[in-house]
């Protein structure tokens, strides 16, 4: 009954409240014409794997901002998430917008995304009387036009600066230049309601770019997840080490590239099992409708009015870490993804199996999970490996530069808690997403000789 669970419920997104209930991102767009066009443009253009592999210097420059942030102390949490945010920024509006906007109004732009999405749950009961709410509660509707308004004055300027960098530089078809998701939604023509192809509005780019940018949290949360297990496993990281130091090729190159990840089953089972034991999303949502909507839900036709429907709540953690279908549900165990293991080649997308529940399922599975986990693959295997003193030069290929002799040191990950010698796996459950209740605080230290 894949086909009756296409739906998300109706006006589960407060911004779909200021929009007069227009859906204007692919999270809550109803299954159908414009659905399809906003997702077969995210998938096709932005997130093909042909088009990934042109960021690849990209994500070698983040991750160089990274390790020296690292180093110098910075937070590994907050670091971790920037990081993120970082690549995912250049994905949407383009390295060179981005560089030039600086790294303090990123870092204001990354943390009034936070905020935003912290602030969501609070305007639930403008979602439950979408009429009658913004008269009921004034202040919390004054708070999010508010919000809405610096949403528009954040994206729209760089917006305006894409579209003037489009026009100068003319199309560009080739395979070697990266299209942003900015610039995709620009060429973009969609159709709702019996209209004719037209342009995305202003409104509708404001929404999917915060949508777009929003999903970074729970690629950052998966990560910081899972590097605070490997911080209190050292034994996985030290085999997640020796994996992927047999893998990559011979010379120490700085950043593991990502056509080496493919050769790193190992690697992808840890980041499979943080997935599984800590799902960054805590629920899908899904509005059942229509002629068989009982039988989807398996309760009898009389159970339902005529004509009525109903919200379902997939708890994604009951689901991942269900006992009937996993051994030893609690424990945090890459190998059961390996051949032989209990989780070996279960279905993320949920089209075969309910077992394992990600970011969405069938039809309406998130269009970026093949992109989320190059990028937790990417980020775990390089930062698990031995990192340098001076590791990067940025020069024509970045990622590949040897350092100098004298400036060559290794580091590992080691946590130093208030008390006791293990990360806090306290879990902190929001509206769209979990994260660590006190986030990871490892740091680099250099490696002991084994």
């Amino acid at each position: 009954h894949s086909a009756s669970f296409l739906d998300r419920p109706t006006g589960a997104v407060p911004s779909t409240i200021l929009m007069r209930n227009r859906h204007h991102n692919i999270h809550s767009a109803p299954y159908g014409p414009y659905w399809r066009a906003l997702r077969r443009n995210m998938a096709a253009v932005l997130l093909h794997p042909s088009r990934l592999r042109l960021l690849g210097d990209t994500r070698a420059r983040v991750l160089g901002d990274l390790v020296r942030a690292l180093r110098s102390g910075a937070p590994a949490g907050e670091s971790l998430h920037f990081a993120v945010y970082c690549v995912i920024a250049k994905m949407c509006f383009g390295e060179d917008v981005i560089s030039e906007l600086g790294e303090p109004r990123l870092r204001a732009m990354h943390k009034f995304q936070c905020d935003f999405l912290l602030a969501l749950p609070s305007f639930g009961v403008l979602v439950r009387y979408p009429t009658m709410g913004k008269f009921l509660y004034p202040s919390r509707w004054r708070q999010l036009l508010a919000l809405r308004r610096r949403q528009e004055e954040s994206f729209l300027p760089l917006v305006a600066e894409v579209r003037k960098k489009k026009r100068k530089a003319g199309r560009h078809d080739d395979d070697t230049t990266f299209t942003t998701y900015v610039e995709s939604l620009l060429d973009l023509r969609v159709h709702e309601d019996g209209d004719s192809d037209r342009a995305v509005t202003d409104g509708e780019l404001v929404s999917l770019i915060s949508e777009f940018l929003g999903g970074t949290e729970s690629t950052a949360a998966v990560l910081e997840w899972t590097m605070a297990e490997l911080v209190n496993h050292p034994e996985l990281r030290h085999e997640v080490d020796d994996v992927v130091a047999a893998s990559s090729s011979g010379e120490r190159v700085v950043a593991i590239q990502e056509a080496e990840l493919s050769r790193m089953p190992y690697l992808k089972a840890v980041v499979l099992e943080s997935l599984r034991r800590h799902p960054p999303v805590p629920f899908v949502l899904r509005h059942v409708q229509g002629e068989d909507a009982a039988t989807a839900l398996g309760v009898q036709p009389g159970r339902l009015p005529d004509g009525a429907g109903a919200t379902v709540n997939f708890l994604v953690g009951k689901i991942n870490r269900d006992a009937a279908a996993w051994l030893d549900p609690a424990s945090f165990a890459p190998e059961r993804f390996m051949p032989g293991g209990d989780g070996e080649g279960v279905d993320l997308t949920c089209t075969r199996e309910l077992r394992m529940m990600l970011f969405g399922a069938g039809r309406r599975v998130c269009p970026g999970l093949a992109t989320g986990m190059l990028h937790l693959e990417y980020m775990v295997a390089n930062l698990v490996r031995a990192l340098y003193e001076n590791p990067l030069d940025f020069g024509p290929n970045p990622g590949h530069s040897m350092p100098n002799e004298q400036g060559l040191r290794e580091f590992e990950w080691w946590e130093a808690p208030d008390d006791g010698d293990k990360v806090d796996l306290a879990e902190f459950r929001g509206m769209f997403f979990t994260t660590m209740k006190r986030p990871l605080r490892a740091r680099l230290l250099p490696r002991r000789d084994t």
